[in-house]
């Protein structure tokens, strides 16, 4: 192959005589591409993870947003961070206005572009940080969910007059319409599903001292990570042992000082600390409020007249959810006539809740299908843990709650033999789980055996059943004081002192 010599020097020297190909040439431009490309990328990576903030400027309302010693307005899609309150009028945030007759003089406040700009200075000057607000929420865009741990830490906190608590809700879910006609709305914060989020409690965030709640927001995380003072609480909506990798997941965006985890069991820890490599000083043994009310119910055997079959959610597709082994074993089990026949003989009822991850995916429930069945949806689920004397499940982590009341649960494992659902399988180890928790089934005859079973026996678990429970748990009492006490470990930066 030919070759060239390249000069590089006015002199005509060649440097180094050494000669380049024409190959060596084209790699070394290829390399200065995939060099330049990938600086690029890198900076337009940067760039999207300031969208969150810089999105929140568009179409957003004029507020004043105050606290004891400073004030920020937003105006004309920039913000406006006030020096001295007291030679401004927190009534109006007109006086920023150039053409205005008497102006707040420029010297007198910051003004910045973007959300993060305004970030950035209040992590930088503490003279602006005067956080108050405590800001707790549970799955807000969904209006049939039921897990309202954060809630019940919300009650608690208005119950013993903190003022600075404040719970965001869903406006079209069943607890915010049962609040509105209690008259019960004091610092709620109601959301549209369509609503912007940040947009709703952009007031709040940045002068608040802690966000609490109970299911992941990857957006949010983004916030939180950003804001330096701000603290951050993970409340699991469950104990996360069978879905613990989700879990971890979700922590993914969540700096790793602002990881601090409620923790309910010793299962759930061992899991954290060893798979997923989560810090002694970020977990929070105490367990979920939603316990505390479950210890309130007093069992009465008399007035237990149902079980309930509820099964989590499969993640594969309608046509693969149509062919599954789930959706063919499901109708098997509330359509299986010996079962039916020997419940209807005992008065006791069959309740089916459908998760609501399948309910929001159009898979419907024909009711005509099954005449035996009383077919709720989710947002009925607090009321028939309470009811119901037994549960049949595959590895929903609502089985804890029957478990913390020592009522029995069967784990049958619908579709353990199907090759399609591999996904799932790694949340449900048959043989460790039946050690753990016994009564783990992958066939129906010997599950409607120990139906009937405890049927006969008034739904008393067995001793050594009991204890495997009563194991589970950390604390079944005082939970909620609890967690209280690691909110102000955590917002005094004393995170080791539960």
């Amino acid at each position: 192959m030919n070759s060239y010599s390249i000069n590089f020097n006015n002199n005509n020297n060649l440097i180094g005589n050494k000669k380049y190909s024409l190959k060596y040439i084209a790699l070394k431009l290829l390399y200065i591409i995939i060099i330049i490309s990938l600086a690029f990328k890198s900076n337009n990576e940067s760039k999207n993870k300031s969208l969150i903030f810089d999105s929140i400027n568009k179409n957003m309302t004029n507020y004043l947003s105050s606290s004891s010693n400073n004030i920020i307005i937003f105006e004309n899609e920039s913000f406006f961070l006030f020096k001295n309150n007291n030679k401004i009028d927190k009534n109006s945030s007109n006086q920023i206005k150039e053409d205005r007759t008497n102006p707040v003089p420029k010297k007198e406040y910051f003004k910045f572009k973007s959300l993060n700009q305004l970030i950035n200075k209040l992590n930088r000057d503490s003279f602006f940080r005067h956080p108050k607000y405590l800001i707790f929420f549970d799955y807000y865009n969904n209006p049939f969910c039921n897990d309202i741990n954060a809630y019940l830490l919300f009650e608690y906190y208005i119950k013993n007059n903190e003022t600075n608590a404040y719970y965001v809700i869903n406006a079209q879910s069943e607890l915010y319409q049962m609040l509105l006609k209690k008259n019960q709305t004091t610092n709620l914060i109601p959301i549209n599903t369509h609503d912007n989020l940040y947009e709703v409690i952009y007031p709040y965030l940045l002068d608040s001292k802690i966000i609490v709640n109970s299911f992941i927001y990857m957006d949010l995380q983004k916030v939180v990570s950003r804001v330096n003072y701000l603290k951050y609480l993970f409340i699991t909506h469950a104990i996360g042992y069978f879905k613990s990798k989700v879990i971890s997941v979700q922590f993914n965006n969540l700096r790793k000082d602002k990881r601090n985890i409620i923790i309910s069991s010793p299962f759930e820890y061992e899991k954290y600390k060893k798979q997923l490599k989560y810090s002694d000083s970020y977990m929070h043994k105490a367990g979920l409020p939603r316990y505390d009310r479950l210890n309130s119910i007093q069992r009465n055997i008399s007035e237990s007249k149902c079980i309930l079959i509820s099964f989590t959610y499969r993640k594969f597709n309608n046509y693969v959810y149509q062919k599954s082994l789930y959706k063919k074993n499901l109708e098997t089990l509330l359509n299986n006539t010996s079962l039916i026949s020997f419940l209807k003989s005992q008065n006791i009822d069959i309740i089916y809740i459908q998760h609501h991850y399948d309910f929001l995916r159009k898979r419907p429930f024909n009711q005509s299908n099954f005449q035996y069945i009383k077919y709720r949806n989710q947002s009925f689920l607090s009321h028939y843990i309470e009811q119901c004397s037994l549960l049949i499940t595959d590895f929903s982590t609502l089985c804890f709650d029957f478990m913390f009341l020592n009522k029995p649960v069967l784990f049958y494992l619908i579709d353990f033999k199907d090759k399609i659902n591999f996904e799932e399988k790694i949340y449900m180890n048959y043989n460790e789980n039946n050690i753990y928790f016994g009564n783990v089934f992958s066939d129906l005859k010997p599950l409607i055996e120990k139906i009937q079973n405890y049927t006969i026996n008034d739904f008393n678990i067995e001793d050594e059943l009991k204890k495997k429970y009563e194991s589970i748990f950390y604390y079944k009492t005082n939970i909620t004081e609890r967690i209280v006490q690691i909110i102000n470990n955590i917002t005094n930066n004393n995170q080791n002192k539960e």
